[in-house]
């Protein structure tokens, strides 16, 4: 697996739980101050895409994981790009595999998030992205349902 550079300040959060759709300032701060959150991306014969919200990044540093439920098949090719060009994602995993990232951001952010699947068929894609910081546990253990793992 090959990583690079990627926005996690954004990635984290910006993307909330509900299917393209973005988030306000105020709930990723919250999903930060909270060691990160789920993703949900519909996909569709095998591929699927999101495009986040422009936020101001104010310049933090940011460092996780994110990782593929473990409930889901075959392989994944993710795909992260910054729109502003600060930086970008490209990871092939399984589900369950870590995929580590680190991120110093510019002044704004957006991200582009394109998916394809190793299986054509269509599914709600559950993407863990974990932030390291404020919550004292490691980026890459997922929680799962309200202050549980």
């Amino acid at each position: 697996m090959k990583h690079r550079t990627v926005i996690a300040a954004v990635t984290a959060v910006l993307l909330s739980a509900a299917p393209a759709s973005a988030q306000g300032i105020g709930a990723v701060l919250g999903a930060m101050a909270q060691g990160g959150g789920w993703i949900q991306i519909p996909i569709e014969r095998g591929n699927g895409s999101l495009l986040s919200a422009a936020l101001p990044s104010v310049g933090l540093e940011i460092a996780g994981c994110m990782q593929i439920w473990a409930g889901h098949s075959g392989s994944w090719t993710v795909s992260v790009e910054d729109t502003y060009g600060n930086g970008d994602l490209n990871a092939e995993a399984e589900p369950g595999d870590d995929i580590p990232f680190s991120y110093s951001p510019g002044a704004w952010a957006q991200l582009k998030v394109d998916v394809a699947w190793s299986e054509p068929r269509d599914t709600t894609l559950l993407v863990w992205v974990g932030v390291e910081g404020s919550a004292s546990r490691d980026p890459c253990d997922p929680v799962y349902g309200t202050g549980g793992r």
